[in-house]
């Protein structure tokens, strides 16, 4: 079903939807989705440099601590490619992972991480939780844990809330440069970075680095089914301002047009299923419409795809400890191979046995990219800078 044909199409189909070869240069699961962030595309290059990294979100994981059944972690990482452009966190940025307890795509918990320099070699770091209405205020929270980035041990705070936050090896993996040599060489008429998806596959993140925040919370402190989405904010002299957010990888970064990412970025979850009148989820619609219909069997039937789009919007990374669903629909873990799963259900794979009519196998049946191989068995999980 995977054919040179039909990845050569999926090129056009990117054109088509308003994707293009540009945001296709920077953007991966979550990186540099949002042009208010300033992402920076070097002439024939693959550059995924953000002007305002520390508020540009990577990736959102949510998964059981390995080794350790009786207690979630959760990692946000921010500021792509850290090791290649510099960079650390923002003094006026709140990193925020929000926490949906009762289902309602409102968050009724928040940890919130802000950074400040005391003059020590790493920025200080204070990790806040917020609860109730206080979640969606951020205001009248508690310290629950602090420390320093890059410290040699974990910050283990109120109620044995266990919170590091510093450089990293990004986990992403992505064989990104055959993504871009497969839709460039249509869409410009060079493959700029590879020879196609599915040749020669090479993880493009395998080298770089990240900034990281990472929890490990207690579950005995949640509910068995969470829904988890993280957002960044800055300040400046007129008050604090919508960033970056994101739930379950790529949703904003596939779908939307570059004129709709923005929009999405500062829609609360629970109004994007109706805000600007309901174009998120047409632009799901419209996009699992158009993609699927590269594989042999046809593209969804409109009803198939709306209930596609309503598990997709909100963008909410739901986790449940006693779901067997595979990520994203339930949680993400650091080796987790979600490009494959959305590269197959877009293109019209069914894996999960939806819908009579399908079969498990989309036109792109994902990368050829595995698992990095230096997670650790260890809080906080993700690898050492490289």
């Amino acid at each position: 079903m995977r054919t040179a044909s039909k990845l050569a199409t999926l090129g056009a189909a990117m054109t088509v939807l308003g994707v293009g070869a540009v945001p296709l240069l920077t953007s991966a699961a979550d990186h540099l989705d949002a042009p208010a962030l300033g992402g920076t595309v070097v002439a024939g290059q693959i550059a995924p440099h953000s002007e305002h990294g520390d508020r540009d979100i990577n990736d959102l994981y949510v998964f059981q601590a390995p080794h350790d059944p009786g207690r979630t972690a959760i990692a946000m990482t921010v500021n792509p490619a850290i090791n290649l452009f510099g960079g650390d966190f923002g003094t006026n940025v709140r990193y925020a992972i929000n926490i949906d307890t009762d289902g309602d795509n409102i968050q009724d918990l928040a940890y919130v991480a802000t950074f400040a320099d005391d003059g020590s070699a790493n920025l200080k770091f204070k990790l806040s939780r917020y609860d109730g209405s206080r979640a969606v205020s951020l205001g009248g929270g508690r310290t629950v844990a602090q420390g320093h980035a890059n410290d040699g041990s974990k910050a283990v705070g109120a109620n044995d809330i266990w919170a590091w936050a510093g450089v990293r090896s990004d986990p992403f993996f992505f064989d990104l440069t055959g993504f871009i040599g497969t839709t460039t060489l249509l869409t410009t008429g060079t493959a700029v970075g590879g020879d196609g998806l599915g040749n020669n596959p090479t993880d493009f993140f395998a080298n770089l680095n990240t900034n990281a925040i990472v929890l490990s919370v207690p579950n005995a402190q949640l509910p068995n089914r969470i829904g988890v989405w993280a957002t960044t904010s800055y300040s400046d002299a007129s008050g604090w301002h919508k960033a970056d957010q994101m739930g379950r990888p790529a949703i904003n970064t596939v779908f939307n047009p570059s004129a709709d990412k923005n929009d999405f970025n500062r829609t609360a979850p629970s109004q994007q299923a109706t805000a600007f009148g309901g174009k998120f989820v047409t632009n799901v619609v419209n996009g699992l419409l158009f993609f699927s219909s590269l594989d042999s069997e046809g593209a969804y039937a409109p009803a198939q795809a709306a209930a596609l789009a309503g598990v997709l919007i909100p963008d909410v990374l739901v986790y449940d400890r006693t779901s067997g669903l595979p990520a994203p629909l339930n949680g993400r873990a650091l080796a987790d191979d979600v490009i494959d799963v959305e590269l197959n259900v877009t293109t019209g794979g069914d894996p999960l046995g939806l819908f009579v009519d399908r079969d498990a196998t989309g036109a792109v049946p994902g990368d050829g990219v595995g698992a990095h191989t230096d997670y650790l068995a260890a809080f906080p999980y993700l690898g050492v800078p490289h």
